[in-house]
C-alpha cells in the first residue's frame, strides 16, 4: 500500500511542472507585418512598424526578444499592455491575458535602427495553445519618408531631447502611418528612415547615399544584393497606394559651399529622381495610386511648389496621384517634428487627399 502511494505521489509530482511549463508558438501560427527576414532562431528587423501577430487561449503569453536597441509594445485585443525597453542578452517578457478564452496579442516594434537588427525568437504560451488567424488584409499602403514617417521624438513634451530621449520617445505605432493603416484595415510598411533624402540628406550629410539606396533592402544594414535581402523580390507584397514624404531633409537646410551641387540643381535632381522613383514603383508593383505630401519649410518654401509640380506632371502622364500639404502642424515634438496630435492631423488630411481619388482598392 505504501509503494503504491508512493507511485502515486510521485506520478504527480512529475506532471505538476509540465501544467505550468512554455510551449513555443510555431511559426506557422504568427502571422507578420512591415519589412523583416525570418531566420531559423527568429525574426529580424530594422525600420519601424515591423510587428508579428498571433491568436491564443492561453493563462500568459511571453515573448522572447534578443535587442539592445529597439523598444517595443506588447498589446492584447489592440490595446498596449507594456512597453518593452532595449536590454542585452535573451530574455522572455510574460503578460498574464486576462481569461483562457481566445485573444489576440501582437508585439510591434516602436523604434528604428537601420544599423542595428534587432532578433525577435518569437511567442510562448503558459497553459494554452495558439489558434489560427484570419487572413491578412487584401489592402496594402506602402509608406516612403524620413523621420516624420518614422514618428520621431512623436511621444516627446518637448522640442530639446537627448539621442536617449529621443528613441525612448519614439512610437511608430501612433504614426499617421500607422493610423492610416487602421482607418482602411490595410495591412502597412513603414519605409521611413531618420535623416535621409530623396538626393540630399539632411545637412549635405553622407552625400554618397540618399534614401533610394536603402529601399530595396528588408534590412538597413546589409547591402541588397545579400541573400534573402532584396525587398523586391519578396512575394505577396504588391501595395493598391504608396505614400511618399520626402523632402524635409533635401531642402530643410540650405546647401552648402562644400556640396558638389547648388539650390538650383538640387531642385533639377529631386525632381528628375523622384519622377525616377514613381516610375520604379508603378513597375514593381502594377500601377498602385500615389499619395505625395509635403509641408511648408521655414524659411524659402522649397520643397511644397516641386512636390505639387510633380504630382501634376505625373497626372498628366497618367498615374493615378493626389497630393497633400501638411498644414496647421505644431511640430512639439523632439528637434522640431510632428507630435502625436500632428500625427493625428496629418492622417485626417491625407485620408481626405487620398478619399479624391476614388476607389484604389480594387486596382
Amino acid at each position: 500500500m505504501k509503494n503504491v502511494k508512493f507511485l502515486a505521489a510521485l506520478c504527480l509530482l512529475s506532471v505538476v511542472p509540465f501544467a505550468h511549463a512554455a510551449s513555443s508558438v510555431p511559426s506557422w501560427a504568427v502571422q507578420t507585418e512591415g519589412r523583416q527576414v525570418r531566420h531559423a532562431d527568429g525574426w529580424q528587423a530594422t525600420w519601424p512598424g515591423a510587428n508579428w501577430n498571433v491568436r491564443v487561449a492561453a493563462q500568459a503569453v511571453g515573448v522572447t526578444l534578443e535587442d539592445a536597441v529597439n523598444y517595443y509594445a506588447l498589446e492584447v485585443d489592440g490595446k498596449a499592455v507594456q512597453k518593452i525597453s532595449p536590454a542585452a542578452g535573451e530574455r522572455t517578457i510574460w503578460q498574464d491575458l486576462p481569461d483562457s478564452k481566445p485573444h489576440a496579442v501582437r508585439l510591434f516594434k516602436l523604434t528604428q535602427s537601420p544599423d542595428n537588427p534587432g532578433l525577435f525568437k518569437g511567442f510562448s504560451l503558459r497553459q494554452g495553445w495558439p489558434l489560427g488567424l484570419p487572413p491578412k488584409p487584401r489592402r496594402q499602403i506602402e509608406f516612403i519618408g524620413d523621420s516624420w514617417t518614422v514618428a520621431y521624438g512623436n511621444l516627446s513634451a518637448t522640442r530639446d531631447c537627448t539621442d536617449r530621449q529621443i528613441v525612448e520617445r519614439s512610437d511608430a505605432s501612433q504614426s499617421f502611418a500607422a493610423y492610416l493603416g487602421k482607418l482602411y484595415g490595410a495591412q502597412i510598411q513603414n519605409n521611413g528612415m531618420s535623416g535621409m533624402g530623396m538626393v540630399r540628406n539632411w545637412g549635405g550629410n553622407m552625400p554618397q547615399v540618399d534614401y533610394r539606396s536603402y529601399h530595396p533592402r528588408l534590412l538597413q544594414n546589409l547591402p541588397e544584393t545579400a541573400p534573402g535581402n532584396n525587398a523586391g523580390r519578396r512575394y505577396g507584397w504588391r501595395p493598391q497606394l504608396v505614400v511618399i514624404a520626402l523632402g524635409v531633409n533635401d531642402f530643410g537646410t540650405d546647401v552648402g559651399p562644400d556640396e558638389k551641387r547648388s539650390q538650383q540643381q538640387l531642385a533639377d535632381d529631386y525632381v528628375r529622381a523622384y519622377h525616377g522613383l514613381i516610375a520604379q514603383l508603378k513597375q514593381r508593383y502594377g500601377n498602385p495610386a500615389f499619395l505625395l505630401a509635403a509641408t511648408y519649410l521655414w524659411p524659402a518654401d522649397r520643397m511644397r511648389p516641386l512636390v505639387s509640380r510633380i504630382a501634376d506632371e505625373e497626372r498628366r502622364q497618367g498615374t493615378t496621384v493626389a497630393y497633400v500639404d501638411w498644414q496647421n502642424i505644431e511640430l512639439t515634438g523632439c528637434n522640431w517634428h510632428p507630435s502625436l496630435s500632428d500625427h493625428a492631423k496629418m492622417a485626417t488630411q491625407m485620408d481626405a487627399a487620398i478619399r479624391t481619388l476614388g476607389n484604389v482598392w480594387d486596382n
